[in-house]
């Protein structure tokens, strides 16, 4: 069985990741990662640079977990192509990070994550950032 961790270079998505990780660990599942978004000239902020997808494949090496990392950037939506991933793999569960967003400006940008809670045949957890890591990131900034 798989668990299909959606990543963007973020701390709600690392938490995502590490809780995926752990999980198929436990459960003896694989891991596909998987970054989607608009791609081509409506290159979203979440679509991950090469730096950022070379850093995350040497991340994923560490694990004796098997991984797989998909980034999908052919002008559909990120729920569009988590259906499609969905619908090909079946997997077990989808795990996402939980960024906390004002009323406002959830109205304004919508959420990609509670769309795919909504639209999503499957589980999908929705894991959010621990406060050890939010305290320790304000600090850095």
């Amino acid at each position: 069985m798989t668990i299909i961790v959606g990543y963007t270079e973020t701390p709600a998505s690392r938490a995502a990741l590490d809780f995926g990780l752990e999980l198929a660990d436990k459960l003896a599942m694989r891991v596909v990662v998987v970054n989607a978004g608009p791609g081509a000239e409506h290159r979203s902020e979440s679509q991950l640079t090469q730096a950022e997808t070379e850093q995350l494949e040497q991340y994923l090496d560490r694990f004796s977990v098997p991984t797989e990392f998909r980034q999908y950037s052919r002008g559909r939506s990120t729920v569009d192509e988590f259906k499609d991933i969905v619908a090909e793999l079946s997997p077990y569960l989808v795990v996402i990070g939980s960024a906390k967003r004002s009323g406002f400006a959830k109205f304004m940008m919508g959420s990609v994550a509670e769309e795919l809670l909504r639209e999503l045949p499957v589980p999908v957890l929705s894991v959010k950032v621990p406060e050890t890591a939010v305290a320790s990131n304000a600090e850095e900034e």
